[in-house]
């Protein structure tokens, strides 16, 4: 059977199946998506609180100059208020002592009643500017203490949303991590599954032994046992390693073929040809030329298992005991 109708198959076969979401994955991911909404509203909730902190901050620092402005003012008040005091009783002893003076004019008398009077008017003044300083300094040490005790609070809560950003954050992480465990178990299962219908569908084509035109050598150099087939080789692996060109030609696909999973098809002319198949992080695409041991792929790893790599050779699209095509060394570390 040709690839082409294989593949043919496999799409229409695929394009009619229902899709069967795992509900592990579906809860997983779920979980991971509701926690990222909650650390998303914390993280807002966390700006807004400190936008507001910040705000707080500035208010307490002007309103701390205002008040040192007006303290240093009441200092000076102060002491403008005891000098007009100690004059006011200076010019008082004074008017006694000119009350008590019989020598002393009547206008003398009157000149430092006056006096007195003025003194007296000033002080009162100076005493009223004072008990309005002591009014303001009190109205403003007490919208301090509020602001102050406002950052307190903004403090603590901003601390208990930390906290609570804290604990989301862990059971974010750790969501995360039993999604990227489910969905490596899923597409583990899904691999497996694409590899058997792979294999059966190269399964139903005829198998020719013969004598090889030519022998390859093996895509893998770090493999850790091999299968042969009536017709391909799977080596497993268990690193990351490049998947080489096991002879110069052209490639004539390279991507995801429906259920095969990544394939490179390379056609080596006279009518041969070599399939790769496996998880494969492809670096070569359509129509390139290669030659023996260019690097094609980089072979993937996301479990402690062993992982898969099917090899073929095709010889006028029919499939041919790959076993017989490697050199003799092609599988001599088995």
């Amino acid at each position: 059977m040709k690839l082409a109708v294989i593949i043919g198959l496999t799409l229409a076969l695929s394009s009619h199946a229902a899709i069967n979401r795992d509900d592990n994955l579906a809860r997983a991911r779920s979980d991971v998506m509701q926690l990222g909404a909650r650390l998303s509203t914390l993280e807002k909730e966390i700006g807004s609180k400190n936008n507001l902190y910040i705000s707080s901050v500035e208010q307490i620092r002007q309103f701390e100059g205002d008040v040192k402005l007006y303290r240093d003012k009441l200092i000076e008040i102060h002491k403008e208020v005891r000098e007009a005091q100690s004059a006011n009783r200076k010019i008082f002893q004074s008017y006694l002592i000119e009350s008590e003076n019989e020598g002393t004019e009547a206008w003398q008398k009157k000149v430092h009643l006056e006096l007195l009077k003025q003194a007296q008017l000033k002080l009162k003044n100076k005493e009223a500017e004072l008990i309005s300083f002591e009014n303001k300094v009190t109205e403003f040490d007490s919208k301090l203490s509020i602001l102050k005790a406002n950052e307190e609070e903004l403090s603590m809560v901003i601390e208990e949303l930390e906290g609570r950003k804290k604990v989301a954050m862990e059971l974010y992480m750790a969501k995360v991590k039993d999604k990227k465990i489910v969905e490596n178990k899923v597409q583990e299962k899904k691999l497996r599954k694409k590899i058997v219908q792979v294999k059966k569908a190269f399964s139903q084509a005829p198998v020719i032994e013969k004598k090889p035109d030519r022998f390859f050598k093996r895509p893998v150099e770090d493999f850790t046992t091999y299968t042969a087939s009536a017709k391909g080789v799977t080596f497993k692996y268990n690193s990351i390693q490049p998947v080489k060109a096991v002879g110069g030609g052209k490639v004539v696909f390279a991507g995801d073929l429906a259920s095969y999973g990544q394939v490179v098809l390379i056609d080596h002319g006279s009518d041969l040809r070599t399939v790769l198949l496996g998880r494969m992080d492809i670096k070569v695409k359509k129509n390139d030329t290669v030659n023996d041991g260019d690097v094609l792929a980089y072979t993937q790893k996301d479990s402690k298992d062993d992982q898969n790599l099917y090899f073929e050779v095709r010889k006028k699209n029919t499939a041919q005991n790959t076993i017989l095509w490697l050199e003799s060394n092609g599988v001599s570390k088995i």
